[in-house]
């Protein structure tokens, strides 16, 4: 690790990191030593075994009605096979789910219907206390259902429900974390869950026209099934899932099994034409005006150009029913990172993503489309948005991803009383990526910021790369470069990363170069003039005794300097986490922070931080059983 740093001649890092891994090997990694590889060798040998040709399931033609109500007393169900086979990931890799689970799949000319069985022997001690849309169900009882229906091995659309119902769906891009994939895309499906004596059930009907396949009479797409038992911290599998490819094992879309059996089903319809009408009275409370009417009316048109490639238009969009955003107290001199929620920007959002993996809970990734920047002030005011076009999709091995949209002027005051004016301005975005190999790609993104009452504008061009090595390590790069009028020189962003994972070690190396006049109006980036640079090493030895499951420690090392080297900011965290075999996990972890101020900033009215060096250490730890 530490020649990668001498690579960059960064001396202090080389120094810092090197100080703060030995403090992380004393003592607790001699220990555990001898541990390290024990309980591995069946992993291996189960590995070896898997044969992922062989997991197929046919999903059954139907002509009755379905009645989703968690009862499978249809015929089409009792006549049907259902695959019974699932294999633990934790505890027990390789070996059958330790309750009987069931799965089966019906479908007609416009919906696939899912069933699951979950039965358990202990039912009084299901998990279930979540009914919430879109929350993770990770200490619930779930199931989950993965489809990649272009069978590319690239993105899937993913479902999963619990014995409430709850409805949680995203879109998952494979290979990566848990917080790189499309949660805010949300599906039209149907689903109910019942639960008895012997165990619970769920019963879904998901419209063709949620998703999005190939135009062909017969499909054949990518599919998994997942159950999880929280109590026992168990999670199974139809098509097994190993722990040495790493926690995001389970995203790995290449070793999904298949579904067969689909013919002749109803493609999206061509055209959705959602028009709308808003009526209402406003009143500005704080500047006690008068009440006003207020009348407007719009349209949106969704037009499948292919059955991959999506026109989307829109007039005088209104985002008056998008779900509000989580409320935050920002206490930092760095604006926060709010997702975008519009349904709009929503749809082929994977396609434009570009710049830095989101790694850090402290530290938010430098990205250079950032679609909230389109119809929002940088006061989070509402811009009105006069229409648009969007085009997303893929054609043979092609990412396609174009935009333009043209917001409202406005003018409004601040909360620092100062009068802002907001001139009509035109947006561009133009992605293209090329696919190589399994999941690796290549790709170029152009953004244009243009006003069209004055010369102003702000444009943005870069290339950018991620290759896999192998199961278990990738390497993702960008190089870009921004244009304003008034800004010349010094505009340029670099970024590289390294990440190997698996069941034992995790190892993560990036290396981030941000000009000063690095200035990407229509994207994310809190800092610049900065060079950042992150290291992550961790270990998780299985070792057998006190009743541990896995043990991980970790050491995670942030550090941020000027383009001259001088120190900014910096955070190292050591931390501890155990899985216990009965279910029980524990959590501690120590972080070191180093801030250096230049010019005071204001927190709040009358509250202002002073330049200067500080300092923090503080711990978080937690215990759930």
């Amino acid at each position: 690790m530490s020649l990668l740093l001498i690579s960059w001649n960064l001396r202090k890092v080389r120094i810092l990191f090197v100080q703060s891994f030995f403090k992380l090997l004393r003592i607790k990694y001699i220990f555990l030593f001898f541990l390290l590889y024990r309980g591995t060798t069946n992993a291996f040998q189960f590995q070896d075994s898997v044969q992922y040709s062989t997991f197929n399931i046919t999903a059954n033609s139907i002509n009755t009605s379905i009645t989703i109500d968690g009862v499978f007393d249809e015929e089409a169900w009792r006549s049907s096979t259902w695959i019974n086979r699932f294999i633990q990931r934790e505890p027990n890799e390789g070996t059958e789910v330790s309750e009987s689970t069931e799965a089966c799949i019906l479908f007609d000319t416009d919906n696939l219907y899912i069933g699951f069985r979950c039965l358990d022997s202990e039912p009084d001690k299901i998990v279930a206390n979540e009914m919430r849309r879109d929350q993770p169900l990770l200490n619930n009882d779930f199931i989950e259902i993965y489809f990649d229906t272009y069978h590319d091995h690239r993105i899937a659309f993913f479902f999963g429900t619990n014995p409430l119902g709850a409805q949680w769906d995203g879109i998952i891009i494979s290979d990566e974390s848990f917080d790189q994939h499309n949660w805010d895309w949300n599906g039209v499906w149907e689903n109910v869950s019942l639960i008895d004596d012997n165990g619970w059930y769920a019963e879904i009907r998901i419209p063709f026209k949620t998703l999005r396949f190939n135009n062909a009479e017969e499909q054949i797409w990518g599919i998994n099934f997942a159950r999880n038992i929280p109590r026992k911290r168990e999670e199974a599998y139809w098509t097994p899932i190993l722990r040495d490819y790493g926690y995001w094992g389970k995203y790995k879309l290449s070793l999904f099994g298949h579904l067969t059996g689909l013919r002749n089903i109803a493609q999206p319809e061509k055209w959705q034409i959602k028009p709308y009408t808003l009526f209402g009275i406003q009143r500005d409370i704080e500047e006690s005006t008068e009440h006003k009417g207020k009348f407007d009316v719009g349209l949106d048109v969704k037009y499948l150009l292919t059955s991959n490639l999506t026109i989307d238009l829109s007039v005088k969009t209104d985002f008056a029913q998008v779900e509000a955003d989580q409320e935050m107290v920002n206490l930092t001199r760095f604006e926060l990172f709010f997702p975008e929620k519009r349904e709009f920007f929503l749809e082929g959002a994977s396609i434009f993503r570009f710049g830095e993996r989101a790694f850090s809970p402290i530290i938010p990734a430098t990205v250079l489309f950032f679609s909230r920047r389109i119809g929002l002030s940088d006061d989070n005011e509402v811009v009105p948005l006069i229409g648009g076009l969007k085009l997303t999709g893929k054609t043979d091995s092609y990412n396609i991803g174009f935009m333009n949209m043209l917001a409202d002027k406005i003018k409004y005051v601040n909360d620092d009383g100062d009068s802002v004016s907001i001139p009509i301005t035109n947006y561009t975005a133009f992605r293209l990526k090329k696919d190589i190999s399994t999941n690796s790609f290549i790709g170029v993104l152009g953004l244009n910021k243009e006003s069209l009452e004055n010369k102003s504008f702000n444009r943005t061009f870069g290339v950018d790369a991620n290759f896999f090595l192998s199961n278990n390590a990738q390497v993702s790069m960008f190089a870009a470069k921004t244009s304003t009028p008034d800004m010349k020189g010094k505009d340029l962003a670099f970024y590289g990363d390294f990440i190997y994972m698996d069941d034992l070690w995790t190892i993560l190396f990036s290396q981030n170069s941000i000009q000063d006049n690095f200035n990407p109006e229509m994207g994310f980036a809190p800092r610049t003039g900065v060079r950042k640079t992150q290291i992550n090493f961790g270990i998780s030895p299985r070792p057998g005794i006190l009743s541990i499951r896995q043990l991980t420690l970790f050491n995670d090392f942030n550090y941020i300097a000027k383009q001259n080297g001088e120190l900014e900011s910096r955070v190292i965290f050591y931390g501890l986490y155990s899985v216990f075999e009965n279910g029980a996990n524990g959590f501690g972890m120590l972080i070191q922070e180093y801030e250096q101020l230049d010019e005071e900033f204001e927190v709040h009215d009358d509250v202002n931080i002073q330049p200067g060096v500080y300092k923090f250490n503080y711990f978080y730890g937690e215990f759930q059983s």
